[in-house]
C-alpha cells in the first residue's frame, strides 16, 4: 500500500531528500482512494510543513518530539518493557520475522522501528499489512492523541494509520489524562518513566522491548518510488 510507505517516510527523520519528493508524497495523498478527506487535508498539511521548513530546524524538532520523550518514542517495544532484559529475544524474533518474509535490514537497524515497521507492512497484502499494524493499534491511539496535545503537524501522521486500519482516534478520557500527565522529555522524566508498569504491545503479543539509538542513525527509507503502486 503507497500510503503505509508514504507514512514510513514522513516519520522517519526528516532529509533533504524527504522535502524535495513533497510534491511527489502530496500527489499520493490527493490521489488515496484508501483515506477520508480529514486525513487527506491533515496529511496535506503535514508534508507542506516538512517542505517548507528549515531542515537543521526541522530534525531539531522531531529529536525534540520523538527522541527525547519515552511517551512519542517511534520505537514501539520502548512502550512495552522498557528496559527488561528479554527484549533482545523480541528483536531476534521479529528480525526472523522480517527475513521469513524476504524483507532483510542490516545489522544497524532496530526492527521495532515505526518507520521500518512500516515500510515492511507496505510490502505485504493489504489486509495482512493491515492486521499487522491493528497489533499496535492502542499505541497509534496514544500516539496521536499525545501528539495532538502538543498541536504536532506528526499528529497527522498517526491519525492517517488510525483510519487506514479502521480504529477510531482514542477517547476523551485519555485526551483528559494526558492533558494531565507532566512533561516526559527530560532526563528525570525519562528517568521516572522506566520505572512504571510496561504496557502491553497488541493483542497476544509477545514480550519485547528496545535499544534507543540516535535518529540521526534512523533507517533510511526510500521516498523515489512513492508515486509507483507497491
Amino acid at each position: 500500500m503507497r500510503e503505509i510507505k508514504l507514512l514510513s517516510a514522513l516519520l522517519d527523520y526528516p532529509s533533504g531528500e524527504l522535502q524535495q519528493h513533497a510534491g511527489e508524497l502530496l500527489d499520493v495523498v490527493e490521489q488515496s482512494p484508501n483515506l477520508c478527506k480529514r486525513s487527506r487535508h491533515r496529511l496535506a498539511a503535514l508534508i507542506v510543513f516538512i517542505r517548507d521548513a528549515d531542515l537543521i530546524e526541522l530534525q531539531s524538532t522531531y529529536v525534540g518530539l520523538f527522541d527525547r520523550s519515552r511517551t512519542l518514542s517511534l520505537h514501539l517495544f520502548e512502550h512495552v518493557h522498557g528496559e527488561a532484559r528479554d527484549r533482545g529475544q523480541a528483536m531476534v524474533e521479529l528480525m526472523e520475522i522480517y527475513q521469513n518474509e524476504g524483507f532483510e535490514i542490516s545489522s544497524r537497524e532496530l526492527p521495532d522501528y515505526l518507520p521500518l515497521f512500516l515500510e515492511f507492512c507496505s510490502r505485504q497484502a493489504p489486509d495482512t499489512a493491515i492486521d499487522w499494524m491493528q497489533r499496535s493499534g492502542h499505541l497509534l491511539q496514544e500516539m496521536e492523541a499525545r501528539l495532538s496535545a502538543r498541536n504536532s503537524p506528526y499528529a497527522a501522521a498517526f491519525q492517517a494509520l488510525l483510519d487506514l486500519t479502521g480504529l477510531p482516534e482514542a477517547g476523551s478520557d485519555f485526551h483528559d489524562k494526558i492533558h494531565r500527565e507532566p512533561a516526559d522529555d527530560t532526563p528525570d522524566a525519562l528517568d521516572r518513566a522506566w520505572e512504571e508498569e510496561p504496557v502491553t504491545f497488541g493483542p497476544g503479543a509477545a514480550a519485547c522491548g528496545s535499544v534507543k539509538t540516535d535518529s540521526g542513525q534512523a533507517v533510511p527509507v526510500d521516498v523515489s518510488n512513492l508515486g509507483r503502486p507497491v
